[in-house]
């Protein structure tokens, strides 16, 4: 075997699911059927970002816990961001909200608690830093607010006596500053994490299992770099083969569920693959930055370069409206139901097994939740 090419033992197991990635670029040639289109590319994806999960995993050895997680959060992150951009090109705004709350939803809760039950398995207990556990926390609670102001314009303005045109102007104008003061907490928080608090970020003890790199840096970073420009093509295919679902096929979904469940869950595999795998092994630091991280991105950056590329591009292909950071008024409780318990539980910095447990059930309520809301 060439000196440059890792061991194959290494390799993902999930990665033999790349055997689909030229199955879904002929299917899109062909047009075929949008359910089919729909599934390939969803496992293609999925065999992408294993890769992805890995290479930016044995990144982390060279970089160490802070920007290790960061990277993870961002490649993390980056199949959500491809999914959510295709998609405002493409008009599906309500899909796309959804995401946004699933996205958050299923990476502040989901994976956060399959990583402290995992973990708490194995470990009585597992710590991780207060004051990063706080920061974050506070930066999703900015981010809910940034997002209750446009949706209580967009219910409220009956109670104010506003006409519906000018509600819409100012929920889109209300937006879109909302959006560019997101970024500026967002820029500052990664300041905070990366530069001047860097310290307050990093493990209080050390983890119980020590790693060496599999790949060599280089390797890693051109395989991260490769399946990421792959990700970005096969994501359009799964963006419209939904589009193609919800309007063609009227498969007996709605748009919520799609979004918050299964757009969400694709996007967040990565995630969750690296955070779960992390946390068994002792590295509820990484694990804890990686889940939170992932949140505070969807939050704080993807959301709003969102609303200002809907603006960049005219809004949507067919009225013309803007996105706008409106979320319907289940999504908001749902958010702030779990930055409420997230808040609550991680701010002594330690996990267990049973706040876990406690996690993975909450959103598994908020699951049922959306698959019977109309």
């Amino acid at each position: 075997m060439l000196p440059f090419i890792p061991k194959i033992k290494t390799i993902p197991k999930m990665a033999i699911l790349l055997i689909f990635v030229p199955v879904c670029f002929y299917l899109e040639h062909v047009h075929t059927n949008p359910l089919l289109l729909f599934l390939v590319s969803a496992i293609s994806i999925l065999g992408l970002i294993s890769l992805i999960g890995k290479s930016v995993e044995e990144i982390a050895h060279y970089s160490g816990p802070v920007v290790g997680g960061f990277l993870n959060a961002t490649f993390g992150n980056f199949t959500e961001m491809v999914i959510a951009f295709n998609g405002i090109r493409a008009g599906l705004f309500e899909l796309i909200r959804a995401s946004i709350t699933g996205s958050i939803l299923g990476n502040l809760i989901l994976v956060m608690g399959l990583s402290m039950f995992y973990g708490g398995l194995k470990y009585k207990t597992q710590k991780f830093s207060q004051t990063g556990a706080n920061t974050s926390i506070l930066m999703l609670v900015i981010a809910l607010f940034a997002l209750l102001i446009p949706t209580f314009v967009h219910y409220g303005y009956q109670i104010e006596g506003l006409k519906a045109t000018d509600a819409r102007s100012l929920e889109q104008r209300v937006s879109l500053y909302s959006a560019i003061l997101l970024l500026v907490v967002y820029i500052l928080g990664l300041f905070f994490s990366l530069k001047t608090h860097r310290f307050a970020y990093m493990p209080e003890t050390p983890s119980h299992t020590t790693e060496s790199p599999e790949w060599k840096k280089w390797f890693a970073i051109c395989l991260l770099c490769f399946s990421a420009i792959l990700v970005g093509f096969i994501s359009d295919f799964f963006v419209y083969s939904i589009e193609d679902m919800l309007k063609v096929s009227k498969i007996p979904l709605s748009e919520l569920f799609m979004g918050v469940i299964i757009v969400a869950a694709i996007g967040n595999a990565v995630d969750g693959i690296v955070a779960i795998r992390m946390a068994g092994k002792d590295k509820m630091d990484i694990s804890y930055q990686v889940a939170m991280g992932a949140s505070i991105q969807v939050a704080l950056l993807i959301a709003p370069l969102l609303v200002i590329y809907s603006f960049i591009i005219g809004g949507h292909p067919e009225t013309g409206v803007f996105f706008t950071l409106q979320f319907s008024i289940f999504e908001i409780i749902a958010l702030a139901g779990g930055v409420a318990l997230a808040g609550y539980s991680l701010q002594d910095g330690e996990s267990n097994w049973f706040e876990g447990a406690m996690f993975i059930i909450l959103y598994a309520i908020f699951g049922v939740a959306f698959f019977f809301h109309p």
